[in-house]
């Protein structure tokens, strides 16, 4: 996607100035009062906030103080991201850190911008189509534990706010699933079954959109496995995501169109969406 010059507003860039606007107010303090404080021009402030000039990292450690940003770790990731605000490229966030990394970029904020999120699911179904029980047991899986804990039990309330905060916004979801992933064996089956219900439910929301892309189709976007595809208002690149073992990626513009195309070829491919809802009920009583 093409961006206007001189201004460059890369997601990086985006990112810095709503985390700086946001501490400005959370502390309460005015445009006016930040500018003065840095002896800037009023506007200019809020040409930094929207990414239309870029940060200087000088103003970006003075704001911190003034917003009382003390703790060390948060203070050089903001200011790592100021000094890499105009990059475009790949942002590898390994698995020690958090999901939603809020000193570097914030999954949750992605899925909150975005005009659409796509998705392609081949063996577990996505996060937000799941239910809680579900969600329970994928992390169980992961975590190698056969009884639930107190942090695995945060994390499948945190995924609940995230569903919430979906169903409370506009933006559209697009989501392949992987004919495999609506046969998962599970220890209880009637956990699959009511996951598979729920999802066919989903899919009759007009905001929602799933198709279900059958075993036997051969497609090249299939070899590459499962992704997130965030579709940004203009002017904005559209967002790749990554979630394996090598840990999380995204991955922006001219990279990120690898990822539209791929999209595109996985829906062509796939049922529409009357049909995709008979394959999953089909799916749920066989379950």
């Amino acid at each position: 996607m093409p961006f206007k010059e001189p201004v460059r507003k890369t997601l990086r860039a985006q990112w810095l100035g709503y985390l700086m606007r946001e501490l400005r107010r959370e502390r309460g303090v005015t445009l006016k009062e930040a500018t003065e404080y840095l002896n800037r021009d009023h506007s200019a402030l809020a040409r930094y906030e929207r990414a239309e000039w870029p940060f200087k990292r000088d103003d970006v450690m003075a704001l911190l103080d003034i917003y009382g940003v003390d703790d060390p770790d948060r203070r050089a990731r903001i200011l790592k991201l100021s000094e890499e605000c105009w990059r475009t490229g790949e942002w590898d966030l390994d698995y020690a850190d958090e999901r939603h990394n809020r000193g570097y970029v914030d999954h949750d904020w992605l899925e909150e911008h975005a005009t659409s999120i796509n998705i392609y699911a081949t063996h577990l179904l996505p996060d937000l189509l799941q239910t809680p029980a579900y969600t329970a047991h994928v992390i169980q899986l992961r975590e190698r534990t056969k009884k639930r804990t107190e942090h695995q039990g945060r994390l499948v309330d945190k995924l609940i706010a995230r569903q919430r905060a979906f169903e409370a916004r506009t933006n559209r979801l697009n989501v392949v699933i992987d004919e495999a992933a609506l046969h998962v064996k599970t220890p209880d089956p009637d956990l699959m079954r009511e996951q598979l219900a729920h999802v066919a439910a989903l899919a009759q929301r007009t905001r929602i959109n799933i198709q279900v892309i059958r075993s036997e189709v051969n497609i090249a976007a299939r070899a590459w496995g499962p992704f997130e595809l965030f579709l940004m208002p203009d002017p904005y690149p559209e967002v790749g995501y990554l979630d394996n073992l090598a840990g999380r990626i995204y991955v922006e513009t001219p990279h990120s169109k690898r990822f539209v195309l791929a999209y595109e070829q996985l829906q062509q491919a796939a049922l529409n969406l009357g049909d995709s809802i008979k394959v999953i009920r089909q799916a749920a009583e066989q379950a």
